[in-house]
C-alpha cells in the first residue's frame, strides 16, 4: 500500500502546479516543438550513433594499450551510447503525448536517459582535472594519473550518478514515459543539487582550461611552427564551449521552469517555459556529437605515438 503522507505530498504538489499553470498539466508538445525535436533529435541520433561507433571500435580493436585518456574517452563513449539509445524512445513519447510500455520500463529508459547527462558532465569535468594535472603540475601528476586510478575514478562516478537517478524515479508513479517526472525530482533539494554540479562542474571546467593555456603560453609553446600545441589549446576551447552552449541552456531552464511551477513566476509563462527547457535538452543531446571533438584529439595522438613507436623500433628515428 502507499504512504498517506507520500500520497498528499504529491496531490499537493499536484495543485500548486495546476494552480500556477491554470489546470494546464497535459502532455501536449507544440507542434513547432514537436518538429525541431524530430529534427535535432534525428540528426543526433544517425551522427552520435556513427561517431561513437568508429571511436569505440577504434579504441577497442586498434588501440593496445589503454592510457589514461583513452579510458575517460571509453566511459564518456558509454554515456552518450545509452542516451542514445534511449533517445527514439523519447522522441516517439513526445511526438504521441500518451505513450507508455509500462511503469518499470518507462523508470529504466527516463534513467539511462536522464541519468548520462551527468555522467557526461562528471566526465568531462574529470578530462578538464587530467589535462590540467599533466601540463601544470607534471610531477604531481604522477601520483594521481594512472589508467588503475582512472577507472576508479570512473566507477565511483557512475555509482553516484545512478544511486541519485534510482532515488527519484522510484517515486514516480505515472506510467506515461518522458512526462510527469516523479515529484522528487522537482523538490528544491534536488534542483539546487542538479544546479550545484553544474555549476561547480563549469567553474572547474573553465579554471582548468585558462590555467592550461596560459600555462603553455608560458612555456613558448604557441609559436607559429608548433602545430600540436595550438591543436591542443583548439582542443580545449573547443570542450569548454561545447560544455557551455550544450548544457548552460538546459540548467537555466530547469531554474526557470522550477520557478514556474512554483509560482515565482506569472502562471502564463509555464507552458513557454516548459517548451523551452524541452528545446535546450535537444541541444544538451547534440553534446553527444559535439564529444567528438575530444575523440578526435585522442585517437590522432594515439596514431601519432604509434607511429612514432614503430620508427623507434625499426631504427628510423
Amino acid at each position: 500500500m502507499s504512504d498517506p503522507n507520500q500520497t498528499a505530498e504529491m496531490n499537493q504538489n499536484l495543485s500548486s502546479a495546476m494552480s500556477c499553470t491554470g489546470g494546464n498539466t497535459s502532455n501536449t508538445v507544440g507542434d513547432s516543438v514537436k518538429r525541431l525535436q524530430v529534427i535535432v533529435n534525428l540528426i543526433t541520433l544517425v551522427s552520435g550513433l556513427g561517431l561513437n561507433v568508429v571511436a569505440l571500435w577504434i579504441l577497442c580493436f586498434k588501440c593496445k594499450k589503454w592510457t589514461v585518456s583513452a579510458i575517460y574517452m571509453i566511459n564518456l563513449i558509454i554515456s552518450d551510447m545509452l542516451l542514445l539509445f534511449a533517445l527514439p524512445f523519447r522522441t516517439y513519447a513526445y511526438q504521441t503525448g500518451t505513450w507508455s510500455l509500462g511503469l518499470g520500463f518507462c523508470n529504466f529508459l527516463e534513467s539511462i536517459y536522464y541519468v548520462n547527462m551527468y555522467a557526461s558532465i562528471l566526465i568531462i569535468t574529470l578530462i578538464s582535472v587530467d589535462r590540467y594535472l599533466a601540463i601544470k603540475h607534471p610531477f604531481l601528476a604522477r601520483t594521481f594519473r594512472s589508467p588503475k586510478k582512472t577507472v576508479i575514478a570512473c566507477t565511483v562516478v557512475w555509482i553516484v550518478v545512478w544511486s541519485c537517478c534510482i532515488y527519484i524515479y522510484s517515486t514516480k508513479t505515472s506510467r506515461t514515459c518522458f512526462f510527469n517526472h516523479s515529484p522528487s525530482f522537482w523538490k528544491a533539494p534536488t534542483v539546487a543539487i542538479l544546479q550545484s554540479v553544474f555549476l561547480v562542474a563549469a567553474l572547474i571546467m573553465t579554471f582548468c582550461s585558462i590555467q592550461i593555456i596560459r600555462a603553455l603560453r608560458r612555456r613558448g609553446a604557441l609559436k607559429a611552427e608548433d602545430e600540436s600545441s595550438r591543436k591542443t589549446v583548439n582542443i580545449i576551447l573547443s570542450n569548454l564551449l561545447t560544455f557551455l552552449v550544450c548544457f548552460t541552456p538546459y540548467h537555466v531552464g530547469i531554474l526557470l521552469y522550477f520557478s514556474a511551477r512554483n509560482c515565482w513566476v506569472p502562471g502564463l509563462y509555464v507552458v513557454p517555459l516548459r517548451n523551452f527547457l524541452r528545446v535546450c535538452l535537444c541541444l544538451a543531446n547534440v553534446n553527444c556529437v559535439l564529444d567528438a571533438a575530444y575523440y578526435y584529439f585522442v585517437i590522432h595522438e594515439f596514431w601519432k605515438s604509434s607511429r612514432g613507436s614503430l620508427k623507434a623500433a625499426n631504427g628510423i628515428v
